[in-house]
């Protein structure tokens, strides 16, 4: 008898609020999956930036184990997380926000207008028409109609200036975030170039004095003793190099103070040019790497009807024949970041290998160089008279390349794979079919 008054599932409370959720997630499934990726992606792979920005800033060229052995008997396992809370937090944010300007950018470049004086505003077709269904208008209500023909060209054109956008405007917003965390990871190699006393490098080689006694007048005596060079004389008396502070590494917020108390509000800043460069560059590359390759491999475009701020989500078809005997369906999302993420990355990687030296000289309390300059030096060397050769200064420049390659791997891999999966997950109404489950 009680089993038959009981209320029923899809009118219980709890449902109805479960609906509501849905729903929500249904409007922002971008921001909800583009954050959750973002997380996961980003502890995975931030010891492997951490070791590709000290790979980048130091004068010597170790081999990843190497380098990653010397951080841990230094700074412990920690020393690879070092400024780790502070970057989860931010990129996370700032992948979420490019996520959002990015597919905005698309919505606006691909919907065409509507010509019948109608409003713009729609329900979103991924949720089940329903009395509590809400219209939705755009934050930019804007449609321009082009670059929306089912091919790669405009699928390419497309998410270049949509990802070109979504990278600039990110920009202006993570630039003194990027500085920090640069300022946290390398903040033993800014120690070591702030207090060069302490580790003293390796004397410039001194030509042995010449002996013979041909170079010296008749009666005198030749002995290395009175005759050396006075860079090889010894010092007398005690030395009277100052003792440096011993290094104590600052927190997050010691770590920006020091950089306002140093260079004022606009410190934050240093090289922003370059990271401007790199973002816009290399974000606009990266989607259009992406989109074009999930186009080749089956994934269905969106199509955008008259005044419609957006379109279905785009799915995933049938994979090509060409690909079906080598690539499952589920693998589709990791391999394309993959791929779109390291060749993106090693067409931009100068830029950033520059901006990283920038500002570690800048940090360090260094004299500032031109990134022409910056670059003349890393590839040429500090030597005008007798410069590196031009394969080696490269391969300067493109040091940390590998790891910088496995990080972008696994993180943009990652990134796409859970954005996905977490898309997916929330088409499946998860909120409504636990409150079922629980009312039932």
């Amino acid at each position: 008898m009680a089993a038959e008054s009981r209320q029923a599932p899809f009118d219980g409370p709890w449902v109805k609020r479960a609906k509501g959720m849905d729903e929500w997630l249904q409007q922002h499934k971008v921001v909800a999956s583009a954050t959750t990726a973002s997380l996961v992606s980003t502890f995975t792979g931030f010891p492997l930036d951490s070791l590709k920005s000290r790979l980048q800033s130091s004068r010597e060229n170790f081999p990843l184990h190497r380098l990653a052995s010397e951080v841990i008997r230094e700074e412990g396992v920690g020393g690879l997380w070092r400024g780790f809370p502070l970057p989860l937090l931010t990129i996370s944010i700032v992948r979420t926000v490019s996520f959002t300007i990015y597919t905005s950018t698309k919505r606006i470049l691909n919907s065409e207008p509507d010509l019948t004086g109608g409003t713009a505003s729609l329900i979103n077709p991924a949720t089940p028409s329903s009395s509590s269904s809400r219209a939705q208008t755009p934050w930019v209500d804007v449609h321009l109609g082009v670059f929306n023909r089912d091919t790669a060209a405009d699928v390419a054109t497309t998410s270049m200036i949509a990802g070109g956008a979504s990278g600039a405007v990110v920009c202006i917003g993570s630039a003194p975030f990027e500085l920090v965390k640069v300022r946290r990871q390398l903040e033993y190699q800014i120690y070591r170039e702030s207090h060069p006393a302490a580790f003293p490098q390796a004397p410039a080689h001194v030509p042995p004095p010449n002996l013979s006694l041909s170079h010296h007048p008749s009666g005198t005596s030749a002995s290395p003793s009175t005759h050396l060079p006075d860079v090889a004389k010894p010092i007398a008396g005690p030395s009277t190099v100052p003792r440096p502070p011993p290094f104590v590494p600052p927190t997050t917020l010691q770590a920006v103070r020091m950089i306002i108390d140093t260079a004022g509000p606009g410190g934050l800043y240093t090289g922003w040019r370059l990271h401007f460069l790199r973002d816009t560059l290399g974000t606009a590359l990266y989607f259009a790497e992406y989109d074009v390759m999930r186009w080749f491999l089956g994934r269905k475009r969106v199509s955008y009807g008259p005044g419609k701020g957006k379109g279905r989500d785009e799915e995933q078809g049938d994979v090509p024949e060409w690909a079906r005997s080598w690539l499952p369906k589920g693998l589709i999302p990791f391999m394309c970041g993959s791929v779109a993420g390291v060749t993106s990355w090693a067409v931009i990687y100068p830029v950033d290998a520059i901006k990283t030296k920038a500002q570690l000289r800048a940090l360090s309390g260094l004299p500032r160089r031109t990134p022409l300059h910056q670059f003349l030096r890393m590839v040429r060397g500090p030597d005008k008279d007798n410069p590196k050769p031009l394969i080696t200064g490269i391969a300067r420049l493109y040091r940390g390349l590998g790891v910088s390659m496995a990080r972008s791997m696994l993180t943009h891999g990652l990134l796409w794979t859970i954005v996905d999966l977490a898309s997916g997950y929330i088409d499946t109404r998860p909120c409504e079919r636990l409150a079922e489950s629980w009312s039932a």
